[in-house]
């Protein structure tokens, strides 16, 4: 704080908050906050040692906190957030707004040539993730940025991502856009989760889940929401049981819809094991640029891995 190093119990709440929705469960941030604040902000003089202080506003401090870590947090995978200054920010990080499209149909810049070689060029393409020019364990893309530096993106983890942010910026816009199923499907379920999620069914419906009770037990989904393409019914309505059974206390389902957004992104998103073309690799990458939030999964862990030339030289005893 404003060159000396103290301990504030509201700053380490509000480095926590921030973090909560982009750190896997049961682990903590690491941080060097710095932080330069007007002197008739502060008092710190409430401990001999000067390790201690109290802020006169410590709301408009922790909103500020709050506020810049999840701005930087937000930004785009490979992409740096603006630097804030000591009026707070009151305007939420931007949604995805588009409507997933699958991987192959989005812009991509080049489509590698068949066989997976790589022209020169392409290699130094212009993008914080750079060029991809492999998939390795059918889970993983290779990347090589303009810096040299080596990209390694979890597919899955970048894909549910993705599909978080769009299911969220359609439900901020209005509600999420439902795809009627050719023919309903029935799914049997234990009767308290059919219950649970019949309860729920007109909120449901704004995340373009079309459900209704079809017997003791049963549900009949008439519609799923159209960013998870065709995901199979019944896995889907049993990971949402659960996660609303935590809301049974709860007004309203909007006070998980974080969590239950991730859920659902789980199951709209390419997996583990999925070969993927050369342009489906290039426009997951982009889109990751785009995308707030993409540096980590719903569920907090990373999505890539940037090494730069130093560190993969000092690996190999280069340096």
């Amino acid at each position: 704080m404003n060159g000396r190093p103290v301990a504030d119990p509201v700053l380490r709440t509000a480095v926590r908050v921030a973090y909560r929705t982009v750190i896997a469960a049961g682990r903590h941030p690491v941080v060097a906050l710095y932080l330069d604040l007007p002197a008739d902000e502060l008092d710190v003089n409430v401990h001999p040692a000067k390790t201690e202080l109290r802020f006169r506003d410590p709301a408009l401090v922790r909103g500020l906190i709050i506020g810049g870590l999840q701005r930087a947090l937000a930004a785009p995978a490979g992409r740096t957030a603006p630097a804030l200054r000591w009026a707070p920010q009151r305007h939420p990080a931007p949604g995805f707004s588009e409507a997933q499209l699958p991987l192959a149909a989005a812009p991509a810049v080049r489509a590698l040539p068949p066989g997976g070689t790589v022209p020169p060029d392409f290699a130094k393409v212009d993008f914080p993730l750079g060029a991809p020019v492999a998939q390795v364990l059918d889970t993983y893309v290779i990347a090589v940025a303009a810096d040299d530096s080596l990209v390694l993106v979890d597919q899955h983890a970048a894909h549910e991502r993705l599909t978080h942010e769009a299911l969220g910026a359609q439900w901020r816009d209005g509600g999420v856009r439902a795809q009627p199923l050719l023919l309903p499907a029935v799914v049997d379920l234990p009767p308290a989760d059919a219950a649970r999620l019949v309860a729920r069914a007109a909120e449901l419906a704004r995340l373009g889940l079309e459900l209704e009770a079809f017997g003791p037990g049963a549900l009949l989904v008439r519609a799923l929401p159209a960013v998870l393409g065709a995901p199979e019914p019944a896995p889907l309505l049993r990971d949402l049981a659960d996660e609303l059974a935590e809301l049974d206390e709860a007004p309203a389902l909007a006070a998980r819809l974080d969590a239950i957004l991730a859920r659902l992104a789980c199951h709209g998103s390419i997996r583990a094991g999925r070969r993927l073309a050369a342009a489906e690799m290039d426009a997951l990458l982009r889109r990751m640029e785009a995308t707030p939030r993409a540096a980590t999964c719903s569920h907090g862990r990373p999505t890539y891995i940037k090494l730069a030339k130093a560190e993969i030289e000092r690996l190999f005893g280069r340096r």
